[in-house]
């Protein structure tokens, strides 16, 4: 599901469904921002039965920075209401901005905004990646936001596979890792998800990049180092005017924007739903 519908079953159907649910990653904060979180990750499997309709709600990435303004915002909620229960994967945390400076907390958190202090990553409420696909824990995996450095450049965002990267006095931080999908969505006909490292697809919720200060010009990453990975957004160079936004349905963080004004964030990726059964 990449937009908000309903899962509906046969009068014939009785399995055992997979399922990843992420929600909507959050903005990058613009001058000196920091990137924007990963919506948290919930995986699993649940016993869904005959005739059953399953509501299913697709989060929207968080606003960005703009122009001076304090717009940005966490991502929202992804959900889906399973006969056996609800599985709610929240958000991840905005960028670190004024007047407020360290990252918001979500399913992973925002990093903090450069040259400004104190300006700590945001806390991620998801439990730290394993390595290895599974159930997650009943809160999701999710990781804390970069710190900033003060004076210096933006922390990256947290994803849903590692934490944020700290800013330094010049690159900004990179986003923490994204997750790659488990085997059962890897099929060579899906088109969900998007690079990560080693070439591999299938990754989503990546952490955005931060913002740098000001030299030297390397802003940070999205999804981790050599990135852009996993749709997150990359930070803002000092002679771009924006960072990058993270694309549609990852879940990842959107990018934050450089020193200066105006040097705007980028905007959340909303969040996906798959639900996967035997056939």
């Amino acid at each position: 599901f990449t937009q908000s519908g309903t899962f509906t079953t046969p009068g014939s159907f009785s399995k055992t469904c997979e399922y990843v649910i992420i929600g909507g990653g959050g903005g990058g904060s613009d001058d000196l921002g920091g990137g924007g979180g990963a919506g948290a990750w919930m995986e699993g499997t649940t016993p869904v039965g005959n005739s059953a309709s399953v509501t299913v709600t697709i989060g929207g990435g968080g606003g960005a920075g703009q122009d001076g303004n304090i717009a940005v915002a966490n991502g929202s909620f992804s959900r889906a209401t399973f006969p056996g229960g609800t599985i709610t994967a929240p958000g991840g945390g905005a960028g670190g901005s004024p007047p407020s400076h360290p990252g918001k907390e979500g399913g992973s958190g925002g990093g903090g905004r450069g040259n400004r202090s104190p300006s700590t990553g945001g806390n991620g409420t998801g439990d730290p990646f394993p390595g290895t696909p599974g159930n997650s824990p009943a809160n999701g995996w999710g990781h804390n936001g970069g710190s900033a450095a003060n004076p210096g450049s933006g922390g990256g965002g947290g994803g849903a596979g590692g934490v944020g990267s700290t800013g330094n006095d010049g690159p900004g931080g990179d986003g923490g890792a994204g997750i790659q999908l488990p085997a059962t969505y890897r099929d060579p006909d899906n088109t969900v998800g998007f690079p990560g490292p080693g070439g591999g697809g299938y990754w989503l919720a990546g952490g955005g990049g931060a913002g740098v200060y000001p030299s030297p010009n390397t802003a940070g990453k999205g999804g981790g180092s050599g990135g852009p990975y996993a749709g997150a957004g990359n930070g803002s160079a000092v002679d771009a005017t924006a960072a990058d936004s993270a694309l549609a349905n990852s879940g990842s963080g959107g990018g934050g924007g450089a020193d200066g004004d105006p040097r705007d964030g980028g905007f959340g990726g909303s969040g996906i739903v798959l639900i996967a059964y035997p056939t």
